[in-house]
């Protein structure tokens, strides 16, 4: 009778044990899941924080910090845009006194999409993700090189197939934001030869002389713009 009561004590035990992930209350917490994460994170166990901080904003769609370190460990794995979905998703939901370290860790995120979108030659969502960041920091020089970089690179492509006024759009935007840049400057100069206009690539050949006097390729295309 002793051995009957000590069992069914265990399997009460038991049911109420593997009933209590089930109900409201019990079970893991999207507080829970978030500090564990939060462990992994600063042990540099970026994949497994993830997982934790993604089941945090399962549980929790409103979890703003569970939000923002979900983008920091998609930082840490080198998942661009994985990190920017969450991050975006941060920025709306944590509050005024935390908008700004969401701004910053945003920020990371879009260098280093663009940075990996501006070396495999996708230059137009390098160009996007530049702006962005020159919209939430206006004052960004690192961000402003790069997207003269990018505008470059994109003014250079569009060049090379043919697309000769939207190159002349794309370097001229990068003559804007760094008025002295030789790579920008000449590739205005050549676009404008391209579509003709002999004269305004002309002046942005002089002005690119000004700053390398020694480029071959740039000498060859003044003497041919002043024999016109």
């Amino acid at each position: 009778m002793r051995m009957s009561r000590r069992f069914f004590s265990f399997l009460l035990a038991g049911w109420l044990m593997s009933s209590c992930s089930v109900i409201p209350g019990f079970g893991p917490s999207a507080q829970s899941e978030f500090e564990q994460g939060l462990a992994l994170y600063n042990q540099g166990r970026y994949q497994q924080a993830a997982e934790r901080f993604q089941k945090a904003t399962e549980l929790d769609p409103n979890f703003g910090r569970a939000y923002l370190y979900l983008g920091r460990a998609y930082i840490g794995l080198r998942s661009w845009s994985l990190a920017l979905t969450a991050l975006r998703r941060a920025y709306q939901l944590v509050p005024d006194e935390t908008k700004s370290e969401a701004v910053s860790i945003l920020i990371d995120a879009l260098f280093g999409y663009g940075r990996s979108a501006l070396a495999s030659g996708d230059f137009i969502s390098a160009i996007d993700a530049f702006r962005e960041i020159l919209g939430l920091r206006t004052n960004s020089a690192e961000a402003r090189s790069d997207l003269v970089r990018a505008l470059v690179g994109h003014g250079g492509a569009l060049l090379a197939k043919g697309s000769v006024t939207q190159a002349i759009s794309a370097y001229s935007e990068a003559v804007k934001l760094a008025p002295n840049h030789f790579d920008a400057l000449f590739g205005l100069a050549k676009a404008f030869f391209r579509s003709g206009d002999y004269l305004k690539a002309l002046q942005n050949a002089e002005s690119a002389m000004r700053l390398d006097a020694g480029n071959r390729e740039l000498q060859s295309l003044l003497q041919e713009l002043r024999r016109r």
